[in-house]
């Protein structure tokens, strides 16, 4: 009986191991060229993955598209999945790059990535191949004639702001544009090597970037006029201007491959004819003002906010304290947000340094979210104490063009009795207190300490005879 509950025992164990979901991370080759990805690979073991977080970001290296492939291994009855989710990284510059140690959160679990050095070499030259020569087919018929078909397509920097203060966001998004029904005569050509050298030609010195990750180029249906269209968003950033200086975008180029048409098909003869065609978006200028004078005018944030506040009690005693909550919510810079200036330090009322959370969602051409500045507060003095006495904050909103300060509404109430001895209490005492607990607490008359220094200087005489003697002996 024991040997058959311990072999249900292992079966068991041996099912829950089998079950577990297994993480590994893999990178690309340790030395690349620059007109290639490097990639950050994780494998997932036998589950699909949902939700994967913590890709880190490199410097030296622009995170592109992220691919999710599976493989089935069959070792006798046994069938295993193994996901890969691989992001890809596109070089800015050569010469080396190390991605620090970083972790990743698969669907709530964790695996940590060590850190890897990688050389970026420069870009090697293309040889001509049978594989990569444009699409051709054994002409066995006389050959065909093509025309060449006017497509209606164009590449087009959205750039919406046309004038910006510094500090404020200013989106910007590369679109390809496609008439439904001249989706035949186009495809992309070599775009993952294009759309580098377009991304380094848009970037602006005197801005900070933050770019709009998306997974892979979706299309999207739209209407332009009364015909349909299908568009291609090929890039999307928001950028914060630094100083005053425009920001200025030159028109970028996209190569296509643009197809001829034959002029009579036929199932016989090859029907399209594949050649090359540039597009080329038009330059954009988006000029950058300062912000109006103002003491703060280079601390404070630019956007449009709001404050959202909780107090977790509004009434407290003396001694007790309360949570107050100071969210700014809105558009612009989340992340560099800086907290709420402290107005007023009273002694009835003691503020802790705050807890900081924030949240940030990066989409459809904004940056968003909460900050949220957590205080920990302790009443001292019985009083009211408004808020709007302790904090403010002040940012300047761009669509008024005006510096504006978010301002509490709510009040904390401490009640009851002044504790008098709070300061004493909270003063060191020095070390006679602290020898308290460790001493005897029986009584000693002050007459037998009085008997004991007798003795003692007694004891101190004789010894000091008997060392005179021996000295004088000594010496005769």
């Amino acid at each position: 009986m024991k040997k058959a509950l311990l072999l249900v025992w292992m079966l068991l164990l041996w099912a829950v191991t089998g079950l577990a979901q297994s993480l590994s991370i893999e990178y690309g080759p340790a030395a690349i060229p620059i007109d290639q990805y490097f990639t950050i690979s994780v494998k997932v073991s036998p589950t699909k993955p949902v939700k994967v977080e913590g890709f880190p970001e490199v410097e030296g290296l622009q995170k592109s598209t992220r691919q999710l492939s599976s493989s089935t291994y069959k070792t006798g009855e046994q069938i295993t999945v193994v996901y890969t989710l691989t992001q890809r990284y596109a070089p800015l510059k050569e010469g080396e790059v190390t991605v620090k140690p970083f972790t990743l959160t698969i669907d709530g679990k964790t695996v940590s990535g060590k850190a890897y050095k990688l050389k970026v070499g420069p870009a090697q030259p293309v040889k001509p191949a049978a594989d990569t020569l444009l699409p051709t087919v054994p002409v066995v018929a006389p050959a065909p004639e093509f025309v060449d078909v006017k497509e209606n397509a164009f590449l087009t920097l959205h750039v919406p702001k046309k004038r910006a203060y510094v500090g404020e966001s200013v989106p910007v998004s590369l679109w390809f544009y496609v008439a439904d029904t001249d989706l035949g005569l186009l495809d992309f050509y070599q775009f993952e090597t294009q759309i580098l050298e377009i991304v380094r030609q848009l970037k602006q010195k005197s801005a900070w970037e933050e770019v709009l990750e998306q997974q892979e180029i979706q299309p999207e249906k739209i209407k332009v006029g009364d015909k349909a269209f299908t568009r291609y968003k090929l890039y999307e950033a928001v950028l914060f201007p630094i100083t005053a200086q425009a920001l200025s975008f030159p028109g970028v180029q996209l190569q296509m491959v643009k197809y001829k048409v034959a002029k009579n098909p036929s199932l016989l003869t090859q029907n399209r004819l594949p050649e090359y065609k540039i597009y080329t978006s038009g330059a954009q200028t988006v000029t950058v003002q300062a912000l109006p004078p103002h003491p703060l005018r280079d601390q404070v944030p630019v956007g449009v906010f709001r404050l959202q506040e909780q107090l977790s009690r509004g009434t407290i005693s003396v001694n007790q304290n309360a949570v107050y909550q100071f969210m700014i919510a809105g558009e612009g810079s989340i992340g560099t947000m800086p907290s709420p200036q402290t107005l007023w330090a009273s002694s009835g009322i003691e503020i802790y340094p705050p807890e900081v959370r924030q949240y940030v969602n990066r989409a459809n051409g904004k940056i968003a979210g909460t900050k949220t500045f957590r205080y920990f507060i302790v009443g001292r003095h019985p009083g009211a104490y408004p808020m709007r006495t302790l904090f403010q904050w002040v940012y300047f909103n761009p669509v008024t063009a005006r510096y504006d300060t978010l301002r509490p509404s709510m009040t904390v109430r401490v009640r009851g009795q002044e504790d008098q001895n709070a300061s004493i209490r909270a003063q060191s005492v020095g070390g006679f207190y602290d020898i308290i607990a460790t001493e005897s607490n029986r009584i000693t008359l002050l007459d037998q300490m009085q008997e004991a220094r007798r003795y003692s200087n007694i004891a101190l005489g004789v010894l000091l005879v008997v060392a005179l003697f021996i000295f004088i002996k000594k010496n005769s």
